[in-house]
């Protein structure tokens, strides 16, 4: 199920995991443990392939994760600290959004019957923002088996969960790991339900994998064994933590374990390891545009629910239109050639403004960290943020475009407006507002993991938006002034490879960017 050879992950000079080797067989059941700051999270990411190691090699269910990444994905589920819900949907909503990105087919009954064993199903059409920390736990634990994983990794599991949850969580993970779903539990203690009691075998079995302890330190794998006595285990943990020294049961293969049977050998008896679950029923992938309007889709209802992105951009486009049309005080020609580039310059503040929240909101909720986890292409991601951001920005033009015609007191022929200019008009529109929305995407999402990160996008996208910025205001200034839309044609031409540039260049770098 799971291979590790030799990984090492370093941030700058600091090194999260050291030169790990790990083997877990289909069915056991795996608790990861060790102190605050040991590298459990990181070795999860990894095994979730949210994280490349810096060297070293995994593969998943005899897979390489570079290459068949989307095939890995839809066979696991990882439960982080974050629960990587919407806060501005709705429970339901949450669960369809990622049921579509999965490709469930009758998505409605495994949705009800997840809310149902969440408890949630008086609160289904609520808000999550709406929720206690412990209700938002148990309905990411809903997201994390909505596609019935073969694999499932948590990440501190019982963060905030009463004492009631917790129970329930145990013997939900107990069942789960009884019908043969491998499981690899991350605690930073080793008390509680973390480390639970072997399993009894079901019918027409023999006994199931005895479960295992790791122990990492300082980023090395210092304990690999079974758990054994249980009373027993915390005395053995505070020696590893204290002295740490390799105990012998380091890096050891499941198939040295009393009591187990790799799967992988020839003589391993079928019954030992339990079979999974059967899944709910899916269909093949979504192609690639189902997968863009599923995202832009969610992107659209987020925002009908808060009104967030929009508000904040209008507001501020039309208090920086108001300030230029008082402080410039033009009337008539001169009121026309200065039009564009207010109407531009005003547009390209607010979208930063836009693009900086739609992927802050993206980076807070773990919503995109969510998206990576499902089998969804990484283009398809850009491409669905990228969409959305431009219907917002196309909207605010408009609306900056009618407001100006108002306080410059110009007339529908000088802004453009009339049925004979408007052909020309619109394609500017479409590919200034495409390009700024395309480039702004790809730099927010560059930008969103840094700490000065409202600061760091107008550094970043300004200078780059240069070119597409004279090209719009020259093309629209001479639609205003009456040219016909072949005199502008240059400017047009520039536009559409500026575009074409942006767009090629954005779907070669998005799944680096987004990349740990």
């Amino acid at each position: 199920m799971i291979e590790v050879r030799g990984v090492t992950k370093a941030f700058g000079p600091q090194r999260a995991l050291v030169n790990v080797d790990l083997t877990i067989g289909a069915g056991e059941w795996v608790t990861l443990t060790g102190p605050n700051g040991a590298g459990k999270t990181t070795l999860l990411r990894i095994l979730a392939t949210l994280a490349q190691p810096s060297s070293g090699s995994v593969r998943l269910f005899g897979l390489d994760p570079r290459r068949h990444g989307a095939q890995i994905r839809r066979q696991l589920g990882y439960l982080s600290h974050r629960t990587l819900l919407y806060p501005d949907l709705s429970a339901e909503q949450n669960l369809r959004f990622y049921a579509r990105c999965y490709g469930l087919n009758d998505s409605a009954a495994r949705i009800a019957e997840l809310l149902e064993q969440a408890q949630l199903t008086a609160r289904r059409h609520d808000l999550v923002a709406t929720f206690s920390r412990g209700m938002q736990q148990r309905l990411a634990l809903a997201r994390t088996l909505l596609h019935a994983p073969r694999l499932l990794l948590l990440d501190e599991p019982y963060t905030g969960l009463d004492t009631f949850a917790a129970e329930e969580l145990t013997a939900q993970l107990s069942q789960l790991h009884g019908a043969g779903c491998t499981l690899v539990l991350a605690t930073h203690t080793w008390e509680g339900e973390a480390l639970p009691a072997q399993q009894q075998p079901l019918p027409q079995q023999r006994a199931l994998p005895e479960q295992r302890v790791l122990i990492l330190q300082r980023g090395r794998l210092l304990h690999d064994a079974p758990l054994g006595e249980r009373a027993a285990f915390p005395a053995l943990y505070r020696q590893v933590v204290m002295q740490g020294v390799p105990t012998s049961g380091a890096a050891r293969d499941p198939s040295q374990i009393p009591g187990s049977t790799d799967p992988r050998s020839a003589d391993a008896d079928p019954r030992a390891i339990p079979t999974a679950p059967a899944a709910p029923p899916k269909a093949p992938l979504p192609g690639y545009w189902r997968q863009v309007g599923a995202i832009l889709a969610k992107d659209l209802a987020a925002e009908v629910h808060t009104r967030e992105l929009l508000s904040a951009m209008g507001i501020f486009a039309v208090l920086a239109l108001l300030i230029f049309s008082f402080a410039l005080n033009m009337q008539g020609n001169a009121a026309g050639a200065a039009v564009p580039g207010v109407l531009w310059t005003t547009l390209a503040f607010a979208g930063t403004l836009g693009l900086s929240r739609s992927l802050a909101r993206e980076q807070v909720t773990g919503g995109l960290e969510g998206m990576l986890l499902s089998p969804v292409e990484r283009t398809a991601i850009f491409t669905g943020k990228a969409l959305g951001n431009w219907l917002l920005m196309l909207v605010v033009a408009l609306v900056l475009w009618l407001l100006s015609a108002v306080l410059f007191n110009l007339g529908l022929r000088n802004m453009g407006l009339l049925p004979g200019l408007l052909p020309g008009l619109i394609p500017v529109l479409l590919l200034g507002t495409g390009g700024y929305a395309v480039v702004g995407t790809l730099l927010a999402a560059i930008a969103v993991n840094t700490r000065a990160r409202e600061v760091l996008l107008p550094v970043l996208l300004l200078p780059l938006l240069i070119p597409l910025l004279i090209a719009a205001v020259q093309a629209t200034g001479g639609l205003m002034q009456g040219l016909s839309a072949a005199a502008g044609g240059s400017w047009l031409r520039l536009l559409v490879v500026y575009n074409l540039l942006a767009v090629a260049v954005a779907l070669l770098t998005f799944e680096y960017v987004v990349e740990e």
